[in-house]
C-alpha cells in the first residue's frame, strides 16, 4: 500500500485478486486518519481497492482536497475510467468538482482533468465547457477541444462557429477550433483517422518528486 513508484503500484494493483478483512480494515484505518501520504494517494489511484460503502465519499474528499494537492492529483487520476459504477447524483457532483478544478489549476492537474472530465460529460455540457478553449494550460486545452469536436461532429461547421461566437473565447482561439473542426470532418469524410480528437496525458509525477521539489 506504500509503493512509492507509480509503475511499480500499477503492478502491485495487477496482482491483486481479493481483499481479505484484515486489508479491509487496514484500508478504513488510512483513509479514516488520512495522514499518510504515499498510503492515502495510492487508494485514491486505485479507487477499486476502497470498500464500495465508502469510496464515493473518499473520492469526493480527494477532490475537495486543497491542502495536500497529490491527493488531489491521484483522486484525478484514479477516477479516470470508473465512471459508470456512480449514479447521476454522483456523476453531476463529480464532474461539477471537475470543472471547478479546470477553473482554478494549471499545470498536471488540469492536464489530468481534462482527460477524466470526458467521462462525465454529455453533449449538454458543451455550451459550458467551450470557455476552457482559452485554458492557460495547453493540454488541457487541447483535450477540452477535442471533446468538443468529437461531441458535436454532427452537427455542421456553423452551428459550431456560432456556438465559439457567444463565448468569450480569444479570436485567435475561435479561428484555431474552427479550423481543427473542419479537418476533422474533412479527415472523416474521407475515412482517415484523426489523431488529433485522441486525448493527450500529462506525465503523474512520483510522490517523492513532487516532495522533493516542495
Amino acid at each position: 500500500m506504500e509503493t512509492e513508484d507509480l509503475d511499480d503500484l500499477l503492478k502491485s494493483r495487477s496482482k491483486i485478486r481479493q481483499l481479505d478483512d484484515k486489508d479491509i480494515k487496514k484500508i478504513r484505518s488510512v483513509l479514516e486518519k488520512w495522514d499518510n501520504p504515499q498510503a492515502v494517494s495510492n487508494l485514491l489511484f486505485h479507487p477499486s481497492l476502497i470498500p464500495e460503502d465508502i469510496r464515493f465519499g473518499y473520492l469526493l474528499k480527494g477532490l475537495e482536497e486543497r491542502e495536500n494537492l497529490y491527493y488531489l492529483l491521484a483522486t484525478i487520476a484514479g477516477l479516470q475510467g470508473i465512471n459508470e459504477e456512480f449514479s447521476e447524483e454522483e456523476k453531476n457532483t463529480i464532474k461539477d468538482h471537475l470543472i471547478s478544478i479546470l477553473e482554478i489549476t494549471g499545470g498536471v492537474l488540469a492536464s489530468r482533468t481534462s482527460v477524466t472530465i470526458t467521462g462525465f460529460l454529455s453533449i449538454g455540457d458543451a455550451n459550458r465547457m467551450v470557455k476552457f478553449l482559452s485554458h492557460p494550460e495547453e493540454v488541457a486545452r487541447l483535450n477540452i477541444l477535442s471533446w468538443l469536436i468529437e461531441t458535436l461532429e454532427e452537427t455542421d461547421i456553423e452551428t459550431f462557429a456560432s456556438m465559439l461566437q457567444n463565448s468569450e473565447v480569444p479570436e485567435d482561439k475561435k479561428a484555431e477550433a474552427i479550423e481543427k473542426f473542419r479537418e476533422h470532418l474533412r479527415k472523416k469524410e474521407s475515412g482517415d483517422t484523426d489523431f488529433s480528437t485522441m486525448p493527450l496525458y500529462s506525465y503523474i509525477p512520483n510522490l517523492n518528486e513532487v516532495s522533493k521539489r516542495a
